[in-house]
């Protein structure tokens, strides 16, 4: 492991590493899929989590008949795609494994990974077959009562039920279910990204087409702290009641966990919620944010790819398929970069006015951006050249006058301008 990445360890792990107490701060409430991504996933970021299991198995669309799924081809990702790879006996999730082990889901094989996951989560408390009494307002928190008159007092709650149950008994009726932001009826045909796409947190296909969800559209309009899954206008349009809504609704589970986990370790409310941030929890943990297609999250490069993807800085190509294809070997030009990198970084003007006649960049060329840009000095040349292959994992041989591709333009500025760094609001707007 390299230095600069136990140092962004040590810098994230003091936020989310640690839980802060054995009271539960995160309550989730659902029998299916999406409810077992929220809470694994909110248990995950050291939340202590309780999941109130409103039916009589965990996940019977997964634990209880022989099934395939079909949708989502090279999009699985977080909870979703560690789950599939360990049906195949595998650690660690890939592609290629998730599309071998959607051919065939054995119910029995899940449910031990189920149980094997769930005993080992020291911060996920089950309720078995858990039914609602009340759920209210309490100060900041929310006190949900269940039949047996047991009481949780926490701070953020989930309901991933199918009738939004909790929801009703919460605010009335569910004719008042909305989000921050409303997904336009065009979102889904407007093509490879827009300015939202900045704050994607789940990625899925429509009849094949690859987009990705904003966060904004996935969170309260208020500061309630009361999040839903199932229920959410913007996942109520795609599902189709198949076995084929399972990445999708696995996928929105583990964003939205995310959320609640981070509303409630920050003591915040869900209107403040910082994009960034639970982007890149959930990137901690395997997910996508951008739906490229061809760079698989066996990758190396996987993370960069999503991180600077999502910047804008470096758009994806949008086929007559549908999919989205980020082209890593594609070589780079500056006027494709130009416009966002201006709005990120402030030098980033400057450094373009001096450099007008460059059309496709080199190596030498990004050098000379990074340095002036990222403040760095003379001895990045060499730092790049040491690591090429070790630290960086690029592949052919170092060469200054060589074209800069998609691939490495990503990796270098990754690490040395941060480009994710920059905050954004929850309508995608860069804030510097």
């Amino acid at each position: 492991m390299n230095k600069l990445h136990i140092t962004l360890l040590l810098l994230i792990a003091p936020l989310w590493g640690m839980s802060q107490s054995k009271r539960p701060q995160v309550l989730v409430y659902g029998y299916g899929a999406d409810a077992y991504a929220a809470a694994i996933q909110s248990a995950m970021s050291n939340l202590n989590t309780v999941w109130v299991v409103n039916g009589d198995k965990m996940m019977p669309e997964l634990t209880s008949d022989m099934i395939a799924v079909t949708s989502n081809a090279n999009l699985d990702a977080g909870v979703w795609a560690s789950l599939l790879a360990r049906t195949l006996r595998h650690d660690k999730p890939g592609d290629s494994l998730s599309s071998v082990a959607k051919r065939r889901i054995n119910p029995r094989i899940v449910q031990n990974i189920l149980d094997s996951v769930i005993k080992a989560n020291q911060n996920l408390t089950i309720v078995e077959q858990g039914q609602l009494r009340s759920v209210k307002k309490s100060g900041k928190d929310w006190q949900v009562e269940l039949a047996d008159r047991s009481r949780f007092k926490v701070r953020a709650v989930v309901d991933a039920s199918v009738d939004a149950y909790l929801y009703q008994l919460a605010k009335g009726n569910t004719d008042s279910i909305t989000t921050r932001t409303t997904i336009a009826d065009n979102y889904f045909q407007v093509g490879a990204y827009e300015g939202l796409s900045r704050t994607g947190v789940v990625v899925g296909d429509l009849g094949g087409r690859s987009f990705t969800l904003p966060l904004a559209s996935l969170i309260p309009p208020d500061n309630s702290n009361l999040y839903l899954t199932h229920r959410l206008p913007a996942v109520q349009r795609l599902l189709s009641g198949t076995a084929d809504d399972i990445p999708l609704l696995m996928h929105v589970g583990q964003a939205v966990g995310a959320a609640a986990a981070y509303t409630a370790f920050f003591k915040t409310t869900s209107d403040k919620l910082d994009s960034r941030n639970v982007q890149g929890e959930l990137l901690q943990y395997g997910a996508r944010l951008i739906p490229f297609g061809d760079v698989p999250i066996e990758d190396p490069h996987f993370a960069a790819v999503q991180r600077v993807g999502a910047t804008g800085m470096l758009l994806g190509r949008m086929e007559g398929d549908g999919r989205l294809y980020f082209d890593a070997d594609k070589p780079v030009t500056a006027s494709e970069i130009k416009p966002v990198s201006n709005q990120l970084f402030s030098r980033s003007q400057i450094w373009f006015v001096d450099h007008a006649d460059i059309d496709t960049l080199t190596l030498a060329d990004l050098f000379s951006y990074i340095k002036f840009v990222g403040q760095r000095g003379n001895e990045l040349e060499g730092q790049v050249q040491k690591n090429w292959k070790r630290r960086f994992q690029l592949e052919g041989e170092y060469d200054e006058n060589m074209l800069a591709t998609r691939r490495l333009v990503t990796v270098l500025l990754d690490a040395y301008c941060k480009p994710f760094d920059v905050k954004i609001g929850l309508d995608g707007a860069i804030q510097r």
